[in-house]
């Protein structure tokens, strides 16, 4: 479990029009008879702008602990932590960054199947509406594959900088290090190589002055230890980017910049509040995956459970999206949303059953 303070903290943050004030406050679950913290959420509020702090807590939830927080997010992180099928060992957080438009977080997941892993995943929030900020709020499809070439080759420019560096020593100061046949061309030969898909881009955030993208290391379980680069971070100014950026990401990023600029529509990394049918309150929560597909799910806000979606990336416009359950559900339930006057509206469609949706 990373050592990071669990003291109650106040943010004061500026909206785009008046000041935000965030609270944040941790949610915490200790291993039974223990002091040691197993889990550790945040939690935030806000008595002038709740639908911010709200967005936000629906995202880390829906995320993280794989239910809505409910009218009490603490119980429901108890609950999490002792359900069966939970493989979430442990869970931190720490906030990187902060200004009067961004708030990034970066959560510390450690899961555990076969064996345990640990992994970061940095998150980036507009503190105008609490919506998670992607990539495609940012950049163009076309930069945005540029960029994934540019930090495939910084990885690989790490990588080939420090197995050079390695080539003057013997193979007796090798195997005193490493032990025998080791080989650290070969140990990263692998790394970096994949040249289909927006792999490279997938784990990002909005810091000062710069994107820090985040990639896993090169190394499986197994060989973790011969690793000694472990991994990658990605830093690039945004200053560089900055004719790149759409007029909302340089609106962000753009510290003289006074007016504000919305997002493109699209329901990728977005938190979105609905009805299905005339009045039952449901909330959409899914992710494009390297640039592919659709992974997450939609909430009954009532039950707070998810039902797992999948679908195809539409970046090209984001106009029209079909999600579906899946084919092994006992009885399969088909998405299909339109952005008409701003507005993602369609049909939910099971057995035979057909009901209207709508997310504001």
């Amino acid at each position: 479990m990373k050592g990071y303070l669990s003291a109650v903290a106040l943010l004061l943050l500026s909206g785009y029009a008046a000041a935000t004030q965030l609270e944040i406050k941790n949610l915490e679950y200790r291993y039974p008879a223990s002091a040691e913290i197993q889990y550790r959420v945040p939690w935030f509020t806000s008595t002038d702008n709740p639908q911010v702090a709200k967005r936000i807590n629906d995202y880390i939830f829906a995320s993280f602990i794989n239910q809505l927080p409910g009218n009490n997010p603490q119980t429901t992180v108890n609950q999490f932590a002792k359900s069966e099928r939970n493989p979430t060992a442990n869970l931190d957080y720490t906030v990187e960054y902060r200004d009067a438009k961004v708030l990034t977080l970066n959560m510390f997941v450690e899961g555990c199947g076969a064996y345990c892993e640990s992994y970061n995943v940095p998150l980036s929030f507009d503190l105008a509406n609490g919506a998670a900020i992607t990539l495609n709020d940012l950049f163009s499809r076309s930069t945005m594959a540029e960029l994934n070439t540019r930090i495939r080759k910084d990885i690989r420019g790490q990588i080939d900088t420090f197995v050079d560096a390695h080539k003057s020593q013997t193979s007796a100061q090798i195997k005193e290090e490493k032990g025998d046949d080791f080989d650290y061309a070969e140990f990263y030969a692998s790394c970096a190589t994949y040249t289909d898909g927006l792999y490279y881009i997938d784990k990002f955030s909005l810091q000062k002055d710069h994107l820090a993208f985040l990639n896993g290391r090169c190394s499986n379980h197994a060989s973790r230890a011969l690793d000694d680069l472990g991994d990658f971070t990605t830093k690039i100014p945004t200053a560089e980017l900055h004719n790149q950026l759409t007029s909302y990401g340089q609106y962000l990023t753009g510290a003289k910049s006074t007016t504000p600029v919305e997002p493109a529509p699209g329901i990728d990394g977005k938190v979105m509040y609905g009805t299905l049918g005339k009045s039952m309150r449901i909330v959409l929560k899914v992710e494009c995956k390297y640039g592919d597909f659709i992974d997450g799910a939609y909430f009954y806000q009532k039950f707070g459970a998810p039902i797992e979606l999948t679908g195809k990336c539409d970046t090209a416009d984001n106009q029209h999206y079909e999600l579906k359950t899946s084919a092994a559900e006992q009885s399969q339930e088909k998405i299909t949303l339109d952005l008409k006057d701003g507005v993602y509206q369609g049909v939910w469609e099971s057995n035979g059953k057909t009901l209207p949706m709508r997310f504001e």
